[in-house]
């Protein structure tokens, strides 16, 4: 499982996908036009950039699906910010967690 204990890996998927996005130096812009089918789940969709890979996701929140992929693509999408961190990076489970745990304690932020 890696050098963390439970705690630290349910913290590592709590960590805001902002940051996480901020910490790795990916661009992301929430498109104000979206209007998600059903409003009550407050999806909003982010457009991000990450080393030349354009991604467009759908966020409820700890829930991510890539709208560039498509439908029956395995991985497509995910719960919490190991997942995403994982799918936006092609890294492995440890070094995702990683970068999350060193998101949380990092200053920056955003909305998403």
């Amino acid at each position: 499982m890696g050098p963390w204990n439970t705690d630290q890996i349910n913290q590592a998927r709590r960590v805001r996908f902002s940051k996480v996005l901020d910490f790795i130096g990916a661009y992301h812009k929430v498109d104000r036009e979206y209007e998600p089918l059903d409003p009550g789940r407050k999806s909003i969709r982010v457009q991000v950039g990450y080393q030349g890979l354009d991604f467009r996701f759908i966020l409820t929140g700890e829930k991510f699906v890539n709208e560039l992929l498509p439908d029956g693509t395995p991985n497509r999408g995910g719960g919490g910010a190991v997942d995403f961190v994982r799918h936006i990076t092609g890294l492995g489970f440890v070094q995702a967690v990683k970068v999350c745990l060193d998101a949380s304690e990092d200053g920056t932020g955003g909305a998403v």
